[in-house]
């Protein structure tokens, strides 16, 4: 009997912040169904916003022109985002204290970070809440059913900070330079938001690569 062939992996980079992942997730939501054992998803971390200071003004501006291109996409869900998040006095300083508790509910499980960034993402992209504030952070993670214990010491090490900044630093050396970003199998790159069979053709492409390469080829496609 012939092997089965080894799942393809796939890395896709976001910030719970980002509405362009928000979409990004619901669309590969469709292809992980579609590929299932085929493929091997791994979600890390990438913060648009790494250092610890307020937005400038300019800054504003464009996340809130990010998020109102983003309405105008078409799933149903794109006229539920709101720039709300970047519009009061409340706005994110960084990302890295949402990143650090999505990494410390993986490790309870996976099914429990992808609850717990769903929940960030509603609050932060559908009602413009700060999901960046520890209180915000402990009361979704008790929402969606988290144990409490070993995410708060996890939460709060400061090996899961080191963890994401060293990610994020690790990534940028391989050219990643925004989210949402897919490397395949480590040697292609999709960046920006695509659609489904964009997607979709870039995935088939490489499982064909992969399973079937070229000697002497050491191609990778940057998009």
């Amino acid at each position: 009997m012939k092997p089965l062939p080894k799942p393809l992996q796939i890395t896709v980079y976001q910030d719970v912040l980002c509405s362009w992942c928000y979409l990004a997730d619901l669309r590969l939501e469709t292809l992980k169904q579609e590929f299932g054992d085929l493929i091997r998803w791994r979600v890390r971390p990438y913060p648009l916003r790494v250092h610890d200071k307020r937005p400038t003004e300019k800054e504003l501006r464009g996340l809130t022109e990010e998020v109102r291109r983003a309405q105008q996409e078409p799933e149903p869900v794109a006229k539920l985002l709101t720039p709300e998040l970047w519009l009061g006095g409340d706005a994110p300083r960084t990302s890295i204290p949402a990143l650090a508790a999505l990494e410390a509910a993986r490790l309870q499980s996976p099914a429990a970070r992808s609850h717990l960034a769903r929940a960030m993402q509603k609050a932060a992209l559908e009602q413009g809440v700060n999901v960046t504030r520890t209180d915000v952070i402990f009361e979704l993670a008790s929402r969606v059913g988290l144990d409490m214990s070993p995410f708060s010491a996890a939460y709060h090490s400061d090996d899961t900070r080191k963890l994401i900044l060293d990610e994020h630093q690790l990534a940028a050396s391989r050219g990643v330079r925004g989210v949402p970003t897919l490397v395949i199998a480590g040697r292609w790159m999709v960046c920006g938001l695509r659609e489904v069979s964009e997607y979709r053709e870039h995935i088939l492409t490489c499982l064909g690569k992969l399973h079937a390469p070229r000697a002497g080829s050491s191609e990778r496609m940057v998009h």
